[in-house]
């Protein structure tokens, strides 16, 4: 018989029946429809979005173009509506398929290393999604990286063009 395993957290309480390793997986969201609706945040274009499950094997269909991209988690599971989750939003001054290589050897602790991509990538293998969109402009790129950010404040990005972090607080989604 398994023995109960209690979590206490800020207002609440999460009872399992068995002994799990959970806290890495609680993630906080800022959900405020006030930024999604704000006309200072509208997109300067419509953007057309294109997903791959993040994988190896997609490499190859990631287009050499430059653009916005997303990284987004999707539980699948079955008998039930499709759920996502916003993670990280980002721009590339080279090509997206470059950009997703890095990614790819980032997650296989190669190249530069970030803890929290790092962690995303890692800990939901299988289930994260490469949403991009290709932008031509330079400056439209850019325009909508930052209104994204600012719609969404991705967990986990840490730099938001509208906000401002103290450094004791920066990584308070962890």
């Amino acid at each position: 018989m398994c023995s109960l395993f209690y979590i206490i957290m800020n207002m609440y309480d999460i009872f399992f029946t068995e002994r799990v390793t959970i806290k890495g997986h609680i993630k906080k969201f800022l959900l405020y429809p006030n930024y999604w609706q704000n006309e200072d945040n509208e997109l300067p274009e419509n953007l057309d979005w294109n997903a791959k499950k993040f994988s190896l094997e997609n490499l190859k269909n990631i287009p050499k173009n430059e653009g916005i991209y997303a990284f987004v988690l999707i539980p699948e599971v079955n008998s039930f509506f499709q759920t996502k989750y916003l993670f990280y939003i980002g721009k590339t001054s080279r090509d997206l398929k470059t950009r997703y290589n890095e990614y790819l050897n980032e997650k296989n602790g190669k190249g530069k290393y970030r803890v929290k991509i790092y962690e995303m990538l890692n800990m939901y293998e299988g289930h994260m999604y490469f949403f991009y969109s290709v932008i031509d402009d330079r400056h439209k790129i850019n325009e909508c990286e930052d209104k994204l950010l600012n719609m969404f404040v991705p967990h986990v990005n840490v730099q938001i063009p509208e906000a401002k972090i103290t450094p004791e607080l920066r990584y308070i989604y962890e």
